[in-house]
């Protein structure tokens, strides 16, 4: 995680500006309160939607959400209600942010060569967060100047959109605390998360010794190849010392056989495949490791390669899928990717018919209720698309994705006050307050006869204004 201390005025530069984000108020020597936290980092998180661009793939998502939720509980965090992020970035980076927001690039699949290697660099994240990192590091620091939410806002995002380097460059020419003792977390914090990473490793039933491999490679990689430094090792810096230490704790476990979960191999192959330079490069990657790699390999190959020829080949990749069925009939990924095939192949059909099933035996999962309803936005099935996305809207009610895509279909469907309450969502969700009630206020104008509707649009604007103008903390 990486956290810059910026002075208020900075952020006008950045775009930012007071009547968007609310003050942290003033900072002091005792801990905040994990609803503080909360506060906090759900700010936090429409401000880096507003600067970043997500990787738009439910499936990725989803089994990123499915991981976390299976390391949870046995590491230190209290609150797990998780919100979870991916930015569309091949880069390694992740980061942990008080309130449980949990994110990573895109890149940490690539980047990752196991299953095992990628649930530690989340395990090492969980346990900042069980720690409670970022409020010790506050009272220990024992500020002296007002610490505000934009502050923070605006030198996270300097770093996440435009590189570390630039917002070390940035906090230099400020009064903040130094850039030293910004950018990394303590020893003793690296220390205390690797020791209970590792432990919520193996009680997960997660390989211990993937942590120093995972480390170690990083380490490796970088220092031998003359690579720049990731910005996860900016943030969480490394030397051999520690890559020794954590693989002594690790070797404390017993050596035992671990398997990863093939959908992770799945995921990191979507990735690849939509990072590829072109659709060729990306079907030529798989078909080499169709040719000679293990069984494993290649079946994670076949899913890579049906997903990469959906456009070109949609014939080709119902046929790998079919194949892959046989093997894993249940798997959620595989009969999307089939849908998505067949809806291609234009047999639009049976590509809803698939979906509707497979929504049948998994009720309100976000990845299929999800591409179920583009399905029939995209087979002109508006009240079906409106119908699904509005249950959607009330389990994932704070996915920007979703609103969007539902003011879209409201506006399709004529339900003009729908589509102006929906956007207010989607501003809201990206740090947009202003546009947020100016849609909330178009809404009003709008509906002039259902009392019920006008008293939740001026509820919600009130709750916005207040958002707008009284300090998180």
């Amino acid at each position: 995680m990486l956290i810059l201390l910026f002075p208020s005025s900075t952020i006008q530069a950045e775009g930012l500006t007071d009547n968007e984000i609310p003050s942290l108020g003033n900072a002091s020597s005792n801990l905040i309160s994990i609803e503080q936290e909360k506060r906090l980092g759900k700010a936090w998180l429409r401000g880096l939607r507003q600067y970043t661009s997500p990787y738009n793939n439910p499936l990725i998502e989803d089994y990123l959400n499915n991981l976390i939720y299976s390391l949870a509980p046995n590491s230190e965090v209290i609150d797990r209600d998780f919100s979870i992020v991916v930015i569309d970035n091949p880069t390694l980076n992740a980061f942990a942010v008080p309130g449980s927001i949990i994110g990573i690039n895109s890149g940490l699949f690539l980047h990752a060569a196991s299953e095992q290697e990628f649930a530690s660099v989340l395990a090492h994240e969980l346990a900042h967060l069980g720690q409670r990192h970022y409020a010790r590091q506050l009272e220990q620091q024992q500020l002296s100047a007002p610490l505000t939410l934009a502050g923070v806002l605006a030198s996270i995002l300097l770093a996440a959109t435009t590189g570390s380097d630039a917002g070390i460059a940035a906090l230099a020419s400020t009064q903040a605390l130094s850039a030293d003792q910004q950018l990394r977390f303590s020893r003793k914090n690296e220390q205390e998360a690797d020791r209970l990473g590792i432990k919520t490793l193996q009680q997960s039933n997660y390989d211990p010794r993937a942590m120093p491999a995972m480390f170690e490679r990083m380490f490796r990689t970088t220092r031998h190849n003359g690579e720049s430094l990731p910005e996860y090792l900016s943030t969480h810096p490394l030397s051999e010392n520690r890559i020794s230490d954590t693989r002594n704790r690790a070797n404390q476990y017993p050596v035992k056989q671990y398997h990863d979960n093939i959908e992770f191999h799945f995921s990191k192959n979507i990735i690849i495949s939509d990072y590829a330079e072109s659709t060729s490069r990306a079907i030529s990657h798989f078909n080499s490791i169709i040719k000679k790699g293990n069984t494993s390999q290649v079946q994670a190959a076949k899913f890579g390669l049906a997903y990469a020829s959906i456009d070109s080949n949609p014939e080709r990749s119902i046929a790998l899928i079919k194949e892959l069925l046989q093997a894993f009939p249940n798997k959620i990924s595989l009969n999307i990717t089939y849908a998505k095939a067949l809806q291609k192949n234009k047999q639009k059909k049976l590509a809803i018919k698939t979906l509707e099933r497979l929504l049948e035996r998994n009720p309100n999962n976000y990845s299929v209720s999800y591409t179920l309803s583009e399905m029939y936005l995209q087979n002109d099935r508006i009240d079906s698309s409106e119908k699904l996305l509005l249950e959607l809207s009330r389990s994932q009610n704070e996915n920007p994705k979703v609103w969007y895509l539902l003011a879209e279909v409201h506006g399709l469907a004529g339900h003009i006050v729908d589509l102006h309450m929906a956007r207010a969502e989607f501003f809201y969700l990206t740090n947009r307050l202003d546009k947020s009630i100016a849609q909330l206020k178009l809404a009003m104008q709008k509906n002039t006869a259902n009392n019920l509707v006008i008293a939740r649009i001026q509820k919600r604007m009130d709750e916005l204004l207040i958002l707008k103008n009284q300090p998180i903390l």
